[in-house]
């Protein structure tokens, strides 16, 4: 009997640990990295940093400790930089858009580690909705138009990757530590397909988020309201 109800104990403990991290999770991000296209570099030109930033939300669905599925909206800034090699003028192409993301998360490790590694894997659509492409001479002289305006394209699908870290802060609060990769399959063509060739996206950031899960949201609602009465 005594055996018995230990092991109940201990199927009970774990399927605790298992469901901990399970429902819903709202959480922030922000990525800073290089991007980077593929199929209009000019001749005689080098490719040169082209800083590129994303910031936004994402909503996961965790089935199990290990296993979930997301989305999310962000605003993307991206595009590439070149410079001329003969005369030092720079070509910069920037873009933005609204980015969402689908994806399936893996959570790797025992749930009671405090560190875990996280590999997100999935599709993303995204929609021009600003940016400048634009030539930059020696004397500081800009000439150029809106990406909107220079663009066919408006809209451009991809796949991202993503590799880092869960941190638990406390339970049902992580921090993601994680470098991103974007590889856009759709070409953007310009709408000067005579004179300037199309492209594909490319980024790669790093970034850093959180997350909280529905049940410490409601935890955390409820010590505010109870705060909020004891005031009273």
């Amino acid at each position: 009997m005594k055996h018995l109800f230990i092991s109940a104990m201990l199927l009970t403990t774990g399927s605790l640990v298992a469901t901990a991290q399970t429902g819903w999770n709202i959480g922030d991000r922000a990525a800073f990295g290089h991007s980077w296209t593929v199929g209009n570099k000019p001749d005689d030109a080098k490719r040169q940093f082209h800083p590129t930033f994303e910031i936004g939300r994402t909503a996961t669905y965790n089935f199990t400790d290990v296993a979930g599925v997301g989305f999310g909206t962000f605003f993307s800034s991206q595009g590439a930089s070149f410079k001329d090699e003969d005369t030092d003028n720079r070509i910069v192409g920037r873009t933005n858009y609204i980015k969402v993301p689908v994806f399936a998360s893996f959570n790797f490790g025992d749930a009671e580690q405090r560190v875990r590694p996280r590999l997100t894997i999935g599709p993303s659509v995204q929609f021009l909705v600003g940016g400048k492409t634009f030539l930059k001479t020696d004397e500081d002289a800009f000439a150029g138009v809106y990406s909107t305006k220079a663009l066919n394209t408006k809209i451009d699908v991809g796949g991202n990757a993503s590799l880092g870290f869960n941190i638990r802060v406390f339970d049902g609060f992580y921090l993601n530590h994680e470098i991103n990769y974007y590889h856009g399959f759709v070409e953007q063509k310009p709408n000067t397909p005579s004179e300037t060739p199309s492209f594909t996206n490319r980024n790669l950031t790093m970034s850093l988020g959180m997350q909280i899960n529905s049940d410490a949201m409601k935890k955390w609602k409820g010590k505010m309201m109870k705060m909020h009465h004891n005031r009273r």
